[in-house]
Parts: structure tokens; sequence; C-alpha cells
């Protein structure tokens, strides 16, 4: 696995969800956005989507084994925040996937796949926190 591959991939998708994000529905790009999105996402799906769903298995095991696991794409935000570096993304905390993660009881949190690099947050939607999971790495 070229996880240098990976990231830049993923951060490919995030940058185009950004600019979708910031446009109007009845902007001329919106439509091609959403398809050029929809196409690095399958793409990304082919080309990375096992390793990742290992992963979320793992993730889920550990943290959140009472939820299902969904495809890697679900775990992508809308909309990702562009951190201090060129390529480092954070996320609101209303991203994500709802899960019950059984080290935060009755705490609303959610998974969410970041890019910048490549990993898993679990972060908490009401009470504040984010604690990374799993960061993609070299095998």
């Amino acid at each position: 696995m070229n996880i240098s591959n990976l990231n830049q991939a993923f951060i490919e998708i995030a940058e185009k969800k950004n600019q979708l994000f910031h446009c109007k529905k009845t902007d001329k790009m919106y439509e091609s956005l959403n398809e050029e999105i929809a196409k690095l996402e399958e793409d990304f799906q082919y080309a990375y989507g096992a390793y990742i769903e290992e992963a979320l298995f793992n993730v889920h095991d550990e943290f959140c084994p009472d939820n299902e696991v969904m495809k890697p794409k679900s775990y992508m935000a809308s909309t990702y925040l562009q951190g201090d570096g060129n390529h480092q993304f954070d996320v609101p905390p209303s991203e994500g996937i709802a899960v019950e993660a059984d080290d935060f009881p009755g705490i609303n949190a959610r998974l969410v796949l970041v890019p910048g690099p490549t990993r898993l947050v679990l972060q908490g939607q009401t009470v504040p926190f984010k604690e990374t999971v799993w960061v993609a790495r070299e095998n």
C-alpha cells in the first residue's frame, strides 16, 4: 500500500468537497464538481477501500462495536477545515458518522475520516473531544 498515493487521493477529494461546499447549487460549476467528487470517491474506494475498511472494522471493534461498519466514503466529511500546513485538515464536530463509543457513554460521538495524513478521528458533537483512533501507515 502506497500511503503517499492514498493521502494525495484523499486530499484531492477534500479540496474538491471544500470547493463544492462554497458553491451555490445554482453555480455552473456545482453539478460538474459533484460529478467529479463522485468519480474521485469511486476511484478511492476501488484503490484503497479494502485497506480502509479493515481499519474501520478494527476501530469499530475497539471503540464502537454496537455500530455497523459502512463504506469508507460514508465516513468522509462534507467539508474540511484547512489547517496550518498546506495539506493538513481538520473537521467540525458535526461531521462524521454517529456512533455509540464505549469509552464515552452517553456522549454524541462521531467517527470521521480525515486526510493529511489519512486518519480516523472519534470526536464529540456536544461534548468537545477529539481522538485520533487510526492513522494510515505503510504495511
